[in-house]
């Protein structure tokens, strides 16, 4: 990523929207001493591990502004002053962000489209969105109006994924949908 940048010294990635770091990101960056990465998502567990010890072992001054945000218990610590130990991956799994929209109940009459979106932190590879109901997953129905958006949408540390349901003919008592993400 930074390539052809071995002579930077100083840099400020805060205010980007990131909650990790991959390893050897700087790697080319030979002449790197100070390095600043605040962000509102930085995600202090094992995945930074890397970051804290090649730091140590470069002489790299990372900037006291660069606080966990998560996990909870290392929420506010900076992360220069923080132990290998404590970069763990073994807590429970926090999520930054999980949003489903629309966050109540809503009531459909025939002909009517319900588009249902569930967005959360992308914090690595093994993070999927399904739907489901009935414990169940959903996939695409055409002939019974429901429609899942297959691909997911990646922005940065965010994936989304969209739903749409369209009630057709007689509605009854017995019709009731609940999904969940």
């Amino acid at each position: 990523m930074f390539l052809d940048l071995g002579s930077v010294s100083k840099l400020n990635l805060s205010g980007n929207i990131f909650s990790t770091l991959t390893v050897g990101i700087f790697t080319h960056l030979v002449a790197l001493k100070v390095l600043h990465f605040s962000t509102e998502t930085l995600f202090c567990d094992c995945q930074l591990k890397w970051l804290l010890l090649w730091a140590r072992s470069n002489s790299l001054k990372i900037g006291n502004d660069t606080v966990c945000v998560f996990p909870t218990h290392l929420h506010g610590l900076e992360f220069r002053n923080l132990r290998e130990q404590q970069l763990r991956c073994d807590g429970p799994l926090e999520m930054p962000l999980f949003q489903l929209i629309p966050s109540q109940r809503q009531v459909v009459f025939r002909g009517d489209r319900l588009p249902l979106q569930c967005t959360a932190s992308y914090l690595d590879p093994s993070v999927e969105l399904r739907w489901r109901h009935n414990r169940r997953m959903v996939t695409t129905h055409e002939d019974r109006g429901i429609y899942v958006e297959d691909t997911l949408i990646h922005d940065c540390c965010l994936i989304t994924r969209y739903m749409q349901r369209r009630e057709e003919g007689k509605a009854r008592r017995e019709d009731g949908w609940m999904g969940q993400c």
